[in-house]
């Protein structure tokens, strides 16, 4: 893989690259899609590429923007339905509550009957200052059992409504080695592009897809309300009929 041999230039040449800084790139890489298009024209992509970053930075302030609907699941005393594999709780206490935190869980069996061989977490959490969104942090957890291999990575951005999106800050941890560094360690000038490389295909995704689910949650309630509110008035009716 390209990105992956620019990274291991880019860090063997420089004085400053520390092995967990190398450990930690490596693994956000091996987050990044695996069919990802080969690099052709890179040139002509280098002279769009201040205004490609510039483009992808607002898609993912936009996002958060967007997640910023999430405020409204803290109007509700308890979710009522959930989807398949999720679970929600709160920071802070009802009515009060500042933030949430939405967790969805997927489990791939084993040919072994009743064996687990792949487990993954994803989570993001949601902190509001009155209406403002205020902090993100989004986590992926995967364990392989098989290969006893696990890996966890937490993003998290303290100021996610101030322009600035390469201060989100990245902790790694593979099966107990730990590196944390902020996203702007990433080279992202010539040819190594790995800071718009994660930014694109791990991070955007990651917050879009949350955002879709924020949607689903707010439907299922509205549904489940819906729902009781039909329940409540044919009860009604029927202690009426004489």
């Amino acid at each position: 893989m390209k990105l992956r041999h620019n990274l291991s230039l880019n860090f063997t040449s420089s004085t400053k690259a520390a092995p967990k800084a190398v450990f930690l790139l490596l693994l956000l890489l091996s987050f990044l899609s695996i069919n990802a298009q080969s690099q052709d024209g890179t040139k002509s992509q280098n002279n769009s590429s201040s205004s490609s970053t510039q483009m992808l930075n607002q898609r993912i302030l936009r996002a958060y923007e967007s997640l910023s609907v999430a405020r409204e699941l803290l109007k509700f005393e308890r979710m009522e339905a959930l989807p398949i594999g999720t679970l929600v709780t709160w920071v802070g206490n009802y009515p009060n509550r500042k933030g949430v935190k939405i967790t969805k869980f997927s489990v791939t069996q084993s040919p072994t009957p009743g064996g687990i061989e792949r487990a993954e977490e994803k989570s993001i959490l949601l902190e509001f200052n009155g209406s403002t969104l205020s902090k993100v942090v989004s986590e992926i957890k995967t364990a392989n059992y098989s290969a006893e291999d696990t890996i966890m990575i937490r993003m998290t951005d303290n100021t996610p409504l101030d322009n600035n999106v390469d201060d989100l800050l990245i902790y790694a941890d593979r099966n107990g080695k730990e590196a944390e560094y902020p996203l702007n360690y990433l080279p992202d000038e010539g040819v190594n592009r790995d800071r718009s490389e994660f930014k694109k295909e791990f991070y955007l995704k990651l917050i879009e897809d949350f955002f879709v689910h924020v949607l689903r949650l707010q439907e299922m309630q509205a549904q489940h309300s819906s729902r009781n509110q039909k329940k409540l008035l044919q009860s009604y009716k029927e202690s009426l009929e004489y």
